[in-house]
This record gives C-alpha cells, structure tokens and sequence, in this order.
C-alpha cells in the first residue's frame, strides 16, 4: 500500500513544478515561435517574447520562494520584498513594449509577421495580471471549485504574499 502524501507535500510539489515549468515555457516559446514557424527575429517580435520571458522567469522565481518557505516552514517568503521593485519593473516595461508596438504600428511595420510579437506582448500583460494582481490561471480542480462557486477571480497568490508581507 503507498502512503499517501499529506496536502503539505502535494502544494510543495505543484509548486515545484511551477517553478520548473515557468522557465521551460520560455525555451518551449521561443523554440516554436523563432524555430517552428519560424517568426522573423524583428523588434516587435523580440519585444514581446523579452517581456513574456521576463514575467515568466518573475513567476518561477516567486514559486521558488514559496518552496522554500513552506520546506523550512519560514512565516514570510524569502525575498518576497524584491517583489515590489519587480512589480515596477514590469510595469515599466510593459509600458515601453507598448510604445514599440504603437512606434513601429505608426510607421506601418507592424503585419503578419510581427504576429507573434503582439501575441507575446499580450501574453506577458496577461502574466503581469496573473502574478501581480488576479489569479487569471486555473490549473487545479480546487482552483476551478473555487472559481466555478464564486463566479469571480481572486487575488493572486503573489499579490497576497507581497499584501501581507510589507517591509
């Protein structure tokens, strides 16, 4: 008979594997983007891919600390001041990833080939939203429950942590 794993160790794994798969999704990105397709290596593109990659490794690294503090059972995530300056660093470059997208529109350079570099840009907005602010993704059947009985998103689990542990 196996043991079964306490709820512990089933939320340290699924964070875990979080923290792992964040990263891998940039090599998964950018291999089916720049190799598989092949999208054009133009400013609009690589801006995109820059800012999803960005919000991508921010969000593995946030559930690395989360490990870590439920491993060593710490009150507060490690690091998880550096949070805020990171939540303004996004912020700035989504701003700027926009005026590259509106810059290269204007003059007309923005078609079908800078396709995925729009979409990347709209990814990364959405990973902003998802980390620091609303829980936008539902990869569990308790976060589906959850979302299916209140009918609304809630606030992420970083905004709650950054909420929660101000310095």
């Amino acid at each position: 008979m196996t043991p079964r794993n306490s709820p512990r160790t089933t939320l340290v794994r699924r964070m875990r594997n979080l923290a792992v798969l964040e990263p891998v999704n940039i090599v998964i990105f950018g291999l089916v983007a720049f190799v598989v397709l092949p999208a054009p290596l133009n400013t609009v593109n690589v801006t995109g891919f820059v800012l999803v990659a960005v919000h991508l490794l921010i969000g593995g690294a946030y559930w690395a600390i989360k490990v870590r503090q439920l491993r060593a059972r710490l009150p507060v995530p490690p690091m998880i001041a550096a949070f805020w300056w990171l939540r303004r660093l996004c912020e700035t470059a989504l701003v700027a990833g926009f005026v590259v997208l509106a810059v290269f529109a204007a003059r007309g350079e923005v078609g079908l080939e800078s396709v995925p570099g729009v979409l990347f840009y709209l990814m990364a907005v959405a990973e902003y939203v998802n980390y620091f602010h609303w829980q936008l993704s539902h990869q569990t059947s308790a976060d589906l429950a959850r979302l299916l009985r209140t009918r609304r998103v809630h606030r992420s689990h970083l905004y709650l942590d950054m909420r929660a542990h101000r310095s």
